[in-house]
């Protein structure tokens, strides 16, 4: 078989929730990067509209919705099967949030040719609450040709609603590894990246901070990103009179830029796929402190670099934080020596390959 020409045939419709700086809308802006390179015509498209500059150097368009009501719209089924005939690609991939139910029903109602596949970076169980909603992504699912999952934790949640049947590999997550410029700050500095919602804990940080305080940590914490609980946050930690430990920094298109040297990774999650904050973590040997949840657990056996606390002990957490910094030194020389077996765990061409592979195989 002439994989080569197939590739230049090939056309991939990425299908994103919004341009947002979240794990996996950069994760799919850079897969589609290394697709182009590989000489496949891409197309990143966002359900909702957004501002985030987003990794990517083809054609990026939105379907502009404001809100959730216009995915059960027939109307937007419509404009995108539109745009899908349009395009006319051989593989449709949906990355998260909304984009799962948005291009099933679409396939359910409108005739696409193109083969369908979800790839499911977090654990969809944590989200499904009632029969009714288990029931529906039953229904969403079976219209998909394949699936992905970010770890065999959110391949088995998964599996709980998909048909058995299904291509259903395990690729982990990959990264573009930045270049750091530490700035001398002999201050320990805690970074904490991600979105202000329910599961990244934003509250059980705060909780940390206050019950550490009492335990002697010290240094500053940076809070990367955006989102809808962040007022509520800023106000909690206005209250509680910790604005000089707590800073806000926004939505960063380059977090990891100029960080203090003496930064550590911490991730009081609730539950996680496999987030890519900490791969660029290890790719760059800052240590990690994280509760052991979802695929977190599989990434600390390979990477003992990672400090895991057993979920909701915030005491074992604060007790962590509390070692590294008495002894950040050492942490700090151990860690490097993951760096190499991560840019190669993490490899964005690794990935891009294991995505070909299923492409092709579809």
């Amino acid at each position: 078989m002439d994989y080569g020409f197939l590739l230049q045939k090939m056309k991939v419709l990425l299908l994103i929730h919004c341009q947002q700086a979240r794990g996996q809308e950069i994760f799919a802006a850079q897969l589609g990067d290394e697709l182009l390179r590989n000489g496949i015509k891409v197309k990143l498209l966002s359900i909702y509209e957004g501002s985030f500059g987003l990794p990517f150097s083809g054609e990026m368009e939105s379907l502009g919705l404001r809100s959730s009501y216009g995915v059960w719209n027939p109307r937007n089924w419509h404009r995108f099967s539109n745009l899908v005939q349009e395009f006319n690609p051989d593989i449709i991939q949906a990355n998260g949030g909304d984009t799962l139910k948005f291009l099933a029903l679409t396939a359910r109602f409108f005739s696409l040719k193109s083969k369908l596949i979800f790839n499911n970076g977090g654990v969809m169980g944590y989200y499904l609450k009632s029969d009714f909603q288990k029931r529906l992504n039953v229904f969403f699912l079976r219209q998909m040709d394949a699936l992905v999952s970010v770890s065999k934790f959110s391949q088995t949640d998964l599996n709980q609603y998909a048909d058995p049947n299904l291509p259903h590999p395990v690729i982990p997550i990959a990264v573009k590894i930045p270049e750091l410029k530490y700035y001398k700050n002999e201050e320990l500095t805690w970074v904490h990246i991600g979105g202000f919602t329910p599961e990244k804990n934003h509250q059980g940080l705060i909780q940390l901070v206050e019950e550490g305080n009492k335990l002697g940590l010290h240094g500053n914490f940076l809070l990367i990103g955006d989102g809808p609980l962040k007022g509520k946050i800023i106000e909690e930690v206005e209250s509680k009179d910790l604005g000089e430990r707590i800073n806000f920094l926004g939505s960063l298109n380059h977090p990891w830029e100029n960080l203090p040297r003496k930064s550590v990774l911490i991730l009081p999650s609730l539950i996680e796929g496999m987030p890519g904050v900490i791969a660029e973590a290890l790719c760059q040997g800052i240590p990690v402190i994280a509760y052991r949840v979802g695929g977190i657990a599989e990434l600390e056996q390979e990477f003992p670099s990672i400090i895991g606390i057993t979920p909701n002990q915030s005491q074992g957490f604060i007790q962590a934080m509390l070692n590294v910094q008495g002894n950040y030194e050492s942490y700090y020389q151990q860690a490097p020596q993951m760096k190499e077996k991560a840019k190669v765990y993490f490899s964005l061409s690794r990935a891009t390959q294991d995505f070909l592979n299923l492409y092709r195989s579809l």
